[in-house]
């Protein structure tokens, strides 16, 4: 079987034969439009759709289609982009002999088309395009296996071109019953669509094969209708081709005349196409016509040329061969590229992953160690602070009942007794006495209200006024704006202060002295004073001996006010007053209520 061409061009959409009328109508919009929109662009498309397919021989189809490429990447439209990538293709492919270019160009279209959901439908050409490529390269099991998916596949509505591949690669194959199963399923679909090209291709193929199998009757039949069908609509892409395969079938059923016409004549256009393969077929026929004839010089001649050609086609074949390799070369290593590329956004993608988790866990591990970490300094913090308080309150638990006050005290009584002044003695053990129960009392608590303060105080001076010989007075006042029965405050706050004002104060002084303890509310906070008159700071310095025991009384009161900020979130202070005469000390105290 002489080999048929297969000359159909799958534009990405349903191609429609128009006439001359209407390309030059269409050609007139074209160069009157102003603007490069893409508007513009889908009419270049149109355009080459419907005349590219008639004048395959113009060599400025190469430069038309890469102006509508430029003009499409200028614009950023990607459909104008991939069907002239599919244009250029087709002009690399059939019209150059390029088949490695043309897949070059096809795969580029096929990249833009497979990213959007809206082009998948463009697809099924550019594919088709490239199964086509394996069938030329007549790698006939890998064109056969794509177009078979090609058929399967429901996007696919244009399955009788389809068909129409699927039987010029059983033909090629010799498997002649198959290939006109093929042919005659695309012919009924391609009738149905109203196809014209591809009825006349269909047929002029389909002829070749029937002859081939003995059908002569059909492969006549079959080369008639084609040949009307090209003679009609003047359908100049096919007529090489299908002159040629005339020339066979009626070369193959004794018509001398009609296939020496279309050896010949196939021969002529083919000069504008400069097809080696169908020049070779068509000299094979015209030798055997001649021979037929008698014509046996002629014969010889053209038998002749026909084996030269038989020879450059065989070289060709090699170069074919080459060519086909290349192109799996290429395929190899795009899909090699594809691997590597694969596996390195695998490796980045397990690394950040993996990067990312250590970098999570080390936080949580380093926010834990720093919550334990602040855990532990503020445990230690607050048990520092409550050791504090805990010392706090037994430094004033022991001033209160200073030893050397219980001492003289007791030797107060002792002199009342040897004195036999037993009233005296028994007054004295009596307030002693009441003043120990209660400190001792009063030492398990907070906060006392301000009235018992008070009556402990009253006892304390009470002692202290009888056992310094009544060198003092002392006096008690309470604000009207106070209710001392419902006022909360540390037992025995002012102790350490009047211990002083009397011992450091009052004691060395010749004259009656004065204690007045009084207390007030200012900005809601209660003011406690212990003011005297006695001698002072300054003059009572001079007598060391008792330095320390004031100085810690101090320190005990001012750290209990200390513990009472920090638990209360308040400011008591305490202040010393030296006066011309006498020291005043201001105790300020959070105001509390018991209720």
């Amino acid at each position: 079987m002489k080999r048929s061409l297969t000359i159909i061009f799958l534009l990405m959409f349903t191609f429609c034969f128009s006439q001359n009328k209407m390309l030059d109508s269409l050609e007139n919009v074209i160069n009157n439009y102003k603007i490069q929109d893409t508007n513009y662009v889908n009419l270049r498309i149109k355009y080459t759709a419907r005349k590219l397919f008639l004048t395959p021989s113009d060599t400025t189809w190469t430069t038309y289609v890469n102006k509508t490429l430029a003009i499409s990447k200028q614009l950023r439209y990607p459909k104008g982009i991939a069907i002239s990538y599919n244009n250029l293709g087709i002009i690399n492919h059939y019209f150059l002999s390029d088949p490695l270019e043309g897949l070059n160009y096809y795969q580029k279209s096929y990249d833009i088309f497979e990213k959007e959901q809206k082009f998948k439908k463009y697809e099924l050409g550019v594919l088709t395009n490239i199964g086509l490529i394996n069938y030329e390269q007549q790698d006939y099991d890998k064109a056969l296996k794509s177009f078979k998916t090609l058929l399967d596949n429901p996007e696919n509505k244009s399955k009788f071109s389809t068909e129409f591949y699927i039987g010029n690669v059983y033909g090629d194959q010799k498997q002649l019953d198959s290939s006109i199963y093929y042919y005659k399923k695309a012919l009924e679909g391609a009738e149905q669509n109203n196809q014209t090209i591809v009825i006349a291709n269909i047929k002029t193929n389909l002829s070749i094969v029937q002859a081939n199998a003995g059908f002569l009757d059909d492969a006549l039949t079959s080369t008639v209708e084609s040949l009307d069908l090209i003679e009609k609509h003047n359908i100049e892409g096919l007529r090489v081709t299908a002159y040629t395969n005339a020339a066979e079938v009626y070369l193959q059923n004794n018509d001398i005349e009609k296939a020496e016409y279309y050896a010949t004549n196939s021969l002529k256009l083919n000069e504008g196409l400069n097809s080696l393969s169908t020049e070779n077929s068509a000299l094979e026929t015209l030798a055997n016509v001649y021979a037929q004839k008698g014509d046996y010089k002629n014969a010889l001649v053209t038998y002749q040329k026909h084996i030269i050609l038989r020879d450059s086609l065989i070289n060709a074949d090699r170069k074919l061969e080459i060519s086909r390799k290349e192109i799996q070369f290429e395929a190899d290593k795009h899909k090699a590229i594809s691997e590597v590329e694969i596996e390195r956004q695998k490796s980045i993608k397990n690394a950040s992953i993996i990067g990312g988790s250590c970098l999570i866990l080390a936080s949580l591990i380093g926010f834990v160690l720093y919550r334990r970490k602040q855990d532990a300094v503020s445990k230690s913090k607050e048990a520092e602070f409550n050791a504090k308080v805990s010392d706090t309150e037994l430094k004033a638990l022991r001033s209160q009942i200073n030893p050397h006050f219980i001492f003289n005290s007791l030797n107060s009584i002792g002199d009342y007794i040897l004195k036999n002044d037993t009233e005296s003695a028994s007054d004295y053990l009596s307030k002693f006495a009441k003043l120990m129960r209660l400190t001792l009392e009063n030492s398990e608590k907070k906060e006392i209200l301000l009235c018992d303060d008070i009556a402990l105080l009253r006892t304390y001076m009470d002692i202290e006024r009888k056992r310094f010989n009544n060198k003092f007075d002392y006096t008690i006042e309470v604000d009207s704006e106070l209710d001392a029965e419902n006022i909360l405050v540390p037992p025995m706050i002012l102790q350490p202060f009047i211990e002083n004002s009397i011992i450091h104060g009052l004691s060395q002084k010749d004259e009656l002295g004065l204690v007045k303890i009084t207390f007030k509310s200012e900005n809601n906070m209660l003011i406690c004073s212990v003011d005297d008159n006695g001698i002072g700071q300054k003059n009572s310095k001079s007598n060391k001996s008792n330095d320390d025991n004031k100085s810690m009384g101090m320190a005990i009161t001012k750290s209990r006010i200390e513990i009472i900020n920090k638990l209360k979130n308040t400011n008591g202070t305490v202040e010393i007053i030296d006066k011309t005469e006498g020291t005043r000390i201001d105790v300020s105290l959070p105001m509390q209520l018991a209720y």
